[in-house]
């Protein structure tokens, strides 16, 4: 508040300077449109500051977390140090501007330098500015990533699964303010998810004690149809139809940032992730109750060595290349329970099968084929599915908000 009314004191004693430049013997004539013009700049700097404080949304500190975006600026990609979000607008300092780094990865703009050494660029630089979230590039690129299904409990018996597994997902990112095309016949799922993203190659659980880590809240759209359709019922972990059914363009936002906290273990514990359609709360969950945690998720996946564990568009693919997990690959460490999607009961299963057996059908179909089918036409008919016209908000405490909406 403090630094509002002095803007505001400041701007209006050079406006009335201006108005009135017989009352001051310091000015003259000229250059009073100089200092009119530094007056409307003070005026709507000190008014921006008021509107964040009014409205700003919670960031941690930057001596507990450093939270990074990434824009674009005349064809080079900057990296912000964001310092105010109010949820439509973030103001921060242009890290790359000042370091005269300007990389695709926000990592590689702070690479070499301290913690502390970023913090204090934070407090000392005058290069401030402000942007708009749809201004914002996706806080990290690529289009190869990794994600552990069935990470929460609870969102296991929603599905009918009761154990993580991994398996890609093969899609560029997107950014926070994200248009989704929608494709008729879909079954489009949504799941809050937070995102996990390294400086360099991991290739020991041991890593994470000497490395930084970043985080984000990401959503990873699903297709219900596709994932029906090719997955193998009798293996789910084996993540057959999982990379098809989630790997569509615009199936994989990310927060406006990432942020990088100085210890990342407590950071964990304290992400709450959310997310609404339409306005309505469908997903709340807590990252501290994963089953796998970050460095179990490390473990499980470095155990496949880069094996192919996975199918992807009928052939088996590798979880990653490589025997460690490449940098800037986002783990994507599963979603709570709330999706759409319900595994199909008992007394649906019972039913169907008698409507099998006494409608003929098994001279036509086998009997597996026909139950799925016979599912996918009652989902069809559940209006909680994503379509044209719904607006989703995916958030995670201190990590931001996408905001997707979804097209014809």
């Amino acid at each position: 508040m403090n630094k509002t009314l002095i803007g505001l004191a400041v701007g209006g004693l050079l406006s009335l300077l201006h108005i009135f430049p017989a009352h001051s013997s310091v000015l003259s004539a000229p250059d009073t449109k100089d200092y009119s013009h530094l007056a409307e700049i003070m005026i709507d700097t000190a008014a921006e500051i008021s509107i964040f404080e009014k409205t700003g949304k919670i960031l941690k500190a930057p001596e507990d977390a450093l939270t990074l975006a990434r824009f674009d600026a005349g064809g080079q990609v900057h990296t912000l140090a964001v310092l105010q979000d109010n949820g439509e607008m973030i103001r921060g300092i242009d890290l790359s501007a000042e370091l005269g780094k300007y990389e695709q990865n926000a990592f590689e703009v702070i690479k070499g330098l301290e913690f502390d050494e970023i913090v204090k660029l934070t407090h000392t630089s005058a290069k401030h500015i402000s942007l708009k979230y749809a201004d914002l590039l996706p806080s990290v690129g690529g289009e190869t990533h990794l994600a552990i299904g069935i990470n929460y409990a609870e969102h296991g018996k929603e599905t009918g699964q009761v154990r993580p597994f991994m398996f890609p997902k093969f899609v560029r990112t997107d950014p926070a303010v994200h248009q989704l095309q929608y494709t008729k016949g879909w079954l489009l799922d949504h799941e809050a998810e937070l995102g996990i993203v390294f400086p360099k190659a991991v290739c020991s659980a041991a890593d994470l004690n000497s490395m930084m880590i970043g985080f984000l809240v990401v959503n990873d759209f699903t297709d219900r149809a596709t994932l029906m359709r090719k997955m193998d019922s009798q293996n789910v972990i084996g993540g057959k139809g999982f990379p098809d059914a989630k790997s569509n363009e615009g199936f994989l936002p990310t927060g406006p940032y990432m942020v990088v906290p100085r210890n990342w273990r407590a950071f964990v514990n304290d992400l709450e992730l959310s997310l609404s359609v339409n306005g309505e709360q469908r997903q709340h969950g807590s990252a501290k109750d994963m089953v796998w945690d970050i460095s179990r998720i490390i473990e499980q996946s470095l155990s496949v060595k880069g094996e192919k564990k996975s199918y992807y568009q009928g052939q088996m693919v590798k979880l990653f290349e490589g025997s460690c997990i490449p940098a800037n690959t986002i783990i994507m460490t599963g979603t709570p329970s709330g999706v759409v999607f319900n595994a199909p009961g008992k007394g649906f299963i019972i039913g169907t099968v008698f409507k099998y057996i006494f409608t003929g059908a098994f001279f036509t179909s086998k009997m597996h084929p026909y139950i799925l089918e016979q599912y996918l036409k009652n989902q069809m008919k559940n209006t909680r599915y994503l379509k044209p016209g719904d607006k989703v908000e995916t958030s995670i405490s201190y990590l931001g908000t996408i905001h997707t909406s979804i097209n014809e």
